[in-house]
């Protein structure tokens, strides 16, 4: 089993994941052996290769069109996951070498009831047009722990929003807490975002207040969706 495995997906955005995995391939063999990679191609309009650079690389790609599909796309992740730990980020979320090494050597020490999350360098939520610390998307949790009390809801697929907001609080209605990790930052945003698709939040919005009036209720159906392994 590895120590951790780095979740990510994208959406016609084939060229930041192989920029992903030339920044990954130049970290130092001592800890990128300790790691595997997935990266989930959510339907993008074409079907590209990747060059994983001789790193444990699981290229999956989502075969049904579904607008959105974050939610998805990062549960596909957990389910195919060999690590111990899952570190979730965006594909625009640069993680520094230091930071990698931090949490591969720091991970057998870490508290599995605990979702970790990470400052993050140059974030702006494009929703607010503010500047934060902290990008929700961007956390560390025990994979068996996640499987167990966590995973995403797919209720949110097809609209854009919410799913990373109601996550947290799920985790914590199932006994779940949140912490940071680290003093600096570990993560740099590239700020590049998804442009080709409504971000309108009314719908999801709405779906996240039902869901919070009816109790925070885990989701019972996950991966609701076809998909591949690309070679």
């Amino acid at each position: 089993m590895k120590r951790l495995s780095l979740i990510t997906h994208h959406y016609n955005s084939h060229d930041k994941a192989q920029h992903l995995l030339d920044h990954l391939a130049s970290i130092s063999k001592d800890v990128t052996d300790q790691i595997e990679i997935i990266i989930v191609d959510d339907c993008s309009e074409l079907r590209q290769p990747l060059n994983s650079h001789g790193l444990d690389l699981k290229h999956l790609r989502v075969l049904d069109d579904i607008p959105w599909n974050q939610a998805g796309a990062r549960n596909l992740g957990a389910v195919t996951a060999n690590g111990e730990w899952l570190l979730y980020f965006d594909m625009d979320q640069l993680i520094s070498e230091y930071g990698l090494s931090y949490v591969v050597n720091h991970a057998g020490s870490l508290d599995r009831r605990l979702m970790y999350f990470f400052l993050v360098e140059n974030f702006v939520d494009s929703n607010i047009n503010e500047q934060l610390a902290v990008h929700p998307n961007t956390f560390l949790v025990n994979a068996v722990q996640f499987r167990i009390d966590g995973m995403y809801d797919e209720d949110f697929a097809g609209h854009y929003g919410y799913e990373d907001i109601y996550l947290p609080y799920l985790w914590e209605k199932n006994g779940g807490m949140r912490a940071m990790i680290g003093e600096i930052p570990f993560f740099r945003d590239q700020d590049f975002k998804t442009t080709s698709l409504s971000r309108d939040l009314e719908h999801n919005k709405q779906v996240s207040r039902m869901k919070f009036a009816k109790g925070l209720k885990r989701p019972k159906s996950f991966v609701r969706f076809e998909w591949e392994v690309v070679p």
